[in-house]
């Protein structure tokens, strides 16, 4: 069964060696590895030549982000299935092997993923959760599954999740060619930020099932990204809404109950503490009107309910 690897790397010099060491050394070989480096300005691009030439490497002379520089590493393969993971996450030699022996059989599965733990520095017995898959909430926000708690054996189960991040994930490419809208699988206006989400959204409404499976093990020291800062606010706040325009019509939205109306309230106040977000909002606003047009061309082919969890998820 052919694999492939997907890795965009953006100044990843710190991390990108155990990275792409994890994917060399699958016992389920891959057919291919690639890298899509978007203008880093660091050492990145001579590491990867120097320890790794059996890598498909490209250098982009811009940053196209996360979104665009998969669709474009995914595009450059044909494999039955595709492998996203990011320069700062590693995983474990028999990572794929255990993900295609559970799909073995199964009807469906598009997408799957394991127990992604936070690389920590210092030493300690107790192993924190970085993800164990996305999970959505009746305010339409989503977060990573078991994010920054201890693992006590609380997911130790196989389990159908709403979607799977894509910092490490294995996506059948036959989902991927089937959730298409506009010829992207990343929604490419996105940037970076719930660009994972929304292909995870899309392939529930067409159909396809996302599974966790804890014995896949993989490590995410999660530091090579803007999390917490300008950038990364404005753009989880605009691609929450567009991600919901691409997927849901706008009456179902208003019945989420309390949980996403208390959910913006608490947006409105963190606009209020950043009002930076305020300068966005229009162009939100008009990005979701092309967002709800794209909607319209992907049919829903299955009915069964989103797993909304109760509340706002608000963090």
């Amino acid at each position: 069964m052919k694999i492939s690897a997907v890795v965009v790397t953006w100044n990843s010099e710190r991390d990108i060696s155990a990275c792409l060491a994890s994917l060399v050394h699958q016992t389920h070989k891959l057919d291919l590895i690639i890298v899509i480096d978007n203008a880093s300005n660091d050492n990145t691009f001579d590491i990867i030549n120097k320890k790794f030439p059996q890598i498909k490497l490209v250098q982009k002379d811009l940053n196209l982000g996360f979104a665009t520089a998969n669709n474009i590493g995914i595009g450059m393969s044909d494999s039955e299935w595709v492998l996203t993971l990011n320069p700062d996450a590693r995983i474990e030699p028999d990572w794929i092997e255990v993900l295609l022996k559970f799909a073995q059989g199964k009807e469906r599965i598009g997408t799957l993923g394991g127990m992604l733990y936070r690389e920590q520095t210092a030493k300690t017995d107790e192993r924190i959760i970085d993800t164990v898959g996305i999970e959505i909430f009746n305010s339409r926000r989503v977060r990573d599954r078991g994010f920054g708690v201890i693992d006590t054996g609380q997911f130790a189960i196989n389990e159908r999740v709403f979607g799977i991040c894509a910092a490490a994930c294995l996506y059948r490419r036959e989902m991927l060619d089937d959730t298409m809208i506009d010829g992207e699988v990343f929604a490419e206006n996105f940037f970076s930020y719930y660009e994972d989400a929304d292909l995870a959204w899309r392939g529930w409404r067409r159909g396809w099932k996302a599974w966790y499976v804890p014995s896949a093990i993989g490590w995410h020291r999660r530091g090579g990204s803007d999390v917490g800062s300008r950038f990364s606010r404005v753009l989880t706040h605009r691609n929450r809404y567009w991600m919901i325009a691409r997927n849901e019509p706008l009456w179902r939205m208003l019945f989420g109950g309390f949980g996403f109306y208390w959910h913006e309230v608490l947006i409105f106040l963190r606009m209020l503490r950043y009002p930076y977000l305020f300068g966005i909002a229009v162009r939100t606003f008009l990005g979701a009107g092309k967002a709800a047009r794209q909607r319209e061309s992907l049919e829903d082919s299955d009915a069964t309910p989103l797993p909304f969890r109760r509340g706002s998820g608000f963090q």
